[in-house]
Formats: C-alpha cells, sequence, structure tokens
C-alpha cells in the first residue's frame, strides 16, 4: 500500500499548462471555469493565476482561451464595517466563535463566516490577538515552532477527521492544531509539506510493505534508549497508523461511523489481539475503531467481546 499524492510534483509552466489541458478533458464542457479546475485539478487556481497572470491568460497559454467564460467576482464592500463599534465587533466575533464552537478564531475562519471582514478588529484593536483577547477568545501561539513529529501527528489527525487528503485551508480549522503557515515555513510550500509527510510514512518502520528509514532523516533523531522493535511497541507510528486508516476507509470497522460524516465520532487504532495478553503492533493485528466500540470492547480478546 502507498500513499499517492493528490498534487502535482513538478510546477514548470509546461506542467501547469498540460494540468489545464487534463482538466479540460475531464471536464468536456464548452468553459473551463475556475470552480471546476479547482475541484479537479492537481494544483491550486492561486498558484495558475500567479504563474500566467489571470486565469484568462492561462487558458490562453494552454490554448484554450475559447473556454473562458468567467465573471468579475463581486468585491467585498469596504465600508461595510464603518460605524461598527468595538462592543458590535466583539458581539460578532463571539457569535463566530459560538456557530463554530471554537475557542479562538483564524482570520480565514472570520472571514468565511462574520458579516464584516477581520480589517475591522485589527484596526479598532491594534491586531488580530488583540481583538481575540477583547472578545475573551484564546490567541494562537503562531510563534511556536513545531517538530516534524509533532507536524506529521497533525496531519495523520486532520486526514482522519475529512477522511481524504487535507488541504492548506484544512490546517487552518479544528481539529488541526499547527496551522497551515507553519508547514509553508518549515518546508516551503504546503505541497512539499505533504511529500515529507507521504515520505516519513513510506520510511517508518513496521509499515507494510515499506523499507527500512533512510539514514537521513527530517525529524530529530530517535532515543537511543527504546531498542524495542515496532511490532513490540504499544503505540504504532505515524506510518502505520496511516496504513490502518486508509485500509479501513477512515471508518470503524465495528459500526461504519467516520469523523467525516459524524463530528462526534473519533477513530483509534486498535489491537485486534490486545497488547496486554501478547498481541503485536502490526499491520495485520491493528484496526480502526470509534471511541464508542473501542472503549466498549475494553481489554478483552474478540470471542470474549
Amino acid at each position: 500500500m502507498r500513499f499517492e499524492p493528490t498534487r502535482l510534483t513538478d510546477y514548470t509552466d509546461e506542467a501547469l499548462l498540460a494540468e489545464i489541458r487534463r482538466v479540460a478533458a475531464l471536464v468536456n464542457q464548452p468553459s473551463l471555469s475556475t470552480a471546476a479546475f479547482k475541484k479537479h485539478a492537481r494544483t491550486g487556481i492561486t498558484t495558475v493565476r500567479r504563474r500566467f497572470g489571470g486565469w484568462r491568460e492561462a487558458l490562453q497559454a494552454a490554448g484554450l482561451g475559447h473556454m473562458y467564460a468567467e465573471t468579475p467576482p463581486r468585491q467585498r464592500s469596504s465600508t461595510r464595517a464603518r460605524g461598527w463599534t468595538k462592543e458590535q465587533i466583539i458581539e460578532e466575533m463571539k457569535r463566530v466563535a459560538a456557530k463554530l464552537n471554537v475557542g479562538t478564531l483564524t482570520v480565514a475562519q472570520f472571514t468565511k463566516e462574520a458579516a464584516i471582514g477581520p480589517a475591522a478588529g485589527r484596526t479598532r484593536f491594534g491586531g488580530w490577538p488583540q481583538a481575540l483577547r477583547a472578545a475573551g477568545l484564546e490567541t494562537v501561539n503562531h510563534g511556536r515552532r513545531y517538530s516534524d513529529q509533532e507536524c506529521f501527528e497533525n496531519v495523520l489527525r486532520v486526514w482522519t477527521h475529512y477522511g481524504r487528503q487535507p488541504g492548506y485551508r484544512d490546517m487552518n480549522n479544528p481539529p488541526s492544531s499547527v496551522g497551515g503557515k507553519a508547514y509553508v515555513v518549515r518546508w516551503g510550500t504546503w505541497n512539499r509539506a505533504i511529500h515529507a509527510f507521504a515520505e516519513h510514512v513510506e520510511s517508518e518502520a513496521g509499515a507494510p510493505g515499506f523499507a527500512e528509514p533512510d539514514t537521513i532523516q527530517t525529524g530529530p533523531a530517535p532515543s537511543p534508549v527504546s531498542r524495542l522493535k515496532p511490532e513490540d511497541r504499544r503505540e504504532p507510528s505515524v506510518g502505520l497508523r496511516y496504513c490502518v486508516l486508509s485500509r479501513d476507509r477512515f471508518q470503524c470497522v465495528s459500526c461504519g461511523r467516520s469523523p467525516a460524516h459524524d463530528a462526534g465520532c473519533e477513530l483509534h487504532v486498535d489491537h485486534v489481539v490486545p497488547f496486554s495478553k501478547g498481541g503485536k503492533t502490526t499491520f495485520e493485528n491493528l484496526r480502526a475503531l470509534c471511541e464508542k466500540c473501542n472503549l466498549g470492547k475494553g481489554n478483552a480478546l474478540e470471542r470474549d467481546a
């Protein structure tokens, strides 16, 4: 089982133009909208626009100028927040936070859900963190340095939540605890971060069909204290957990619940033969179970559950 990234690995002009043509052939419509491109493409629309100066120009460069049929997007009114008091802005921030059921707000979340833009909060309070504090919301420590392992654990958490490969914007929303910017700072682009995750998954010992780790590692050196083999450790590695969850389609093998369709579902990677009873931490002895099914099973063997 191999990880297959859903993004391009080559971002030359020729590769981007070839991707535009591929999506156009796939859609098979008289026009190619940016919405259709976003849905099927293996690169972002922003990358294409920046490279060629706009969507119309990109289609023309790909020899598909006749497929342009976009209407100019409606601009957000810059005067929308005029007349809003600090108290009204605070109430709007609290309303959005309550709607999303979160203790803090990212700029992206506020922009999507609020009746005004985040610039109102920044201007009136001197910055977004100050606006969050004024509204009684938590501030996010964007300056924290995360380890590679923390970043990869977070990618797997978000991947499990959505049941698909996460995008950059997904990392700025719960359950992600590491923002997308942290990945860009560390690896240069979000696409490179995803490929770093793929390489990490494939390099970890214990994952089925994977080779032993390379001598060059992206994360901290492993502790010399632990000499146990992967199958003799209770906790499976990120790579092995990804393989098990992917095999089980990111849903509970017992009741079929998944975080992608049930907000209250939390998936665990569980031992079929319990670890305490001699079960090994191997691909064949692990499965995806929701928290309810896992806790209900307890520490019994499958025949005793």
